[in-house]
């Protein structure tokens, strides 16, 4: 495959200001440092740790809370693939979650396959099933989203955005390490993608990789853990691909530099990059959103 045809090496980048939904206290200025949280090992491992570098997960989750998950859970295929967030790493993060006081976990995505066919294929339906007050949540029908505008949006002025999100006191978005045919890799800004009615307008109406960096005008995740135990590092979104087994985790209140460390987790397509050289990861950090050059990005291991 050509790169190069797929959008994925920069272009030209806009200036902007930051907006983000509600109150988040965990973002972080883009002016100074962004840490990033690393740990290798298993997700019932990794997990627990990660929340406690990040100061314990009462941080994020308090008594009689409503969260929700945002996995990749769009494809009916089964784990191996690479394609979905692993169904252990979903359960973890219910599990700390209730075990946290949370009174109702959503597990959302706006599925691209059969919904049923796609809580069925990954697992993720399975691993859940035991935990009282886990719901996974597959929105399709109108009336379970809302249309927001943003006057500071260039290409995505308008979203029609999954409604629980404005509900929800703690959203943690968790996806997969994937490579992405058009967008060149997939983590946690190209994943929020998965929580408006309609993505196809992603592609047939805008300029892609601004679209992209915008949705954060209207989704801003308190928290952002990728999945990185396994990555589809060629023919993504769907596969089936390449896999490489990196049992890796990454955490951070920085959607782009999470995204931008991720990056550099393996090569994509055969290719090593930088998340600066990924047009919407560049294009969030020219808007405000986070920081990704990797000289503002300290890296601490668990």
């Amino acid at each position: 495959m050509d790169i190069s045809r797929r959008s994925f090496i920069e272009g030209a980048i806009a200036g902007g200001v930051a907006a983000a939904v509600g109150s988040n206290v965990f973002a972080q200025a883009t002016g100074s440092k962004s840490e990033v949280f690393v740990g290798k090992g298993t997700a019932s491992d990794v997990m627990p740790k990660l929340f406690d570098k990040l100061g314990g997960i009462s941080r994020f989750v308090k008594k009689g809370a409503r969260v929700m998950i945002k996995p990749n859970m769009s494809f009916a295929n089964p784990p191996e693939w690479g394609t979905c967030t692993s169904p252990e790493a979903v359960y973890t993060a219910a599990k700390l979650c209730l075990d946290a006081g949370a009174s109702r976990v959503i597990v959302c995505d706006n599925t691209l396959h059969d919904a049923a066919h796609c809580k069925e294929k990954t697992g993720i339906a399975e691993a859940v099933k035991s935990l009282k007050g886990v719901v996974v949540y597959t929105p399709k029908q109108d009336s379970m989203f809302i249309t927001k505008t943003e006057s500071k949006a260039k290409q995505l002025t308008t979203a029609d955005v999954v409604k629980e999100v404005y509900s929800v006191d703690f959203l943690l978005s968790l996806p997969t390490a994937k490579s992405h045919s058009a967008g060149g890799v997939s983590f946690n800004i190209k994943g929020l993608m998965g929580l408006v009615k309609d993505r196809g307008i992603f592609h047939r109406d805008y300029e892609m990789a601004t679209a992209i960096a915008e949705q954060l005008y209207y989704i801003k995740p308190h928290l952002c853990l990728v999945d990185a135990s396994r990555a589809l590092i060629d023919n993504g979104p769907a596969g089936p691909g390449k896999v490489k087994q990196l049992d890796t985790f990454i955490a951070g209140t920085d959607p782009v530099a999470v995204d931008s460390y991720a990056t550099t987790l393996a090569p994509w397509y055969g290719k090593t990059f930088e998340g600066k050289q990924v047009k919407h990861l560049k294009e969030a950090a020219a808007l405000g959103f986070g920081n990704v050059e990797s000289s503002k990005i300290t890296e601490i291991m668990v």
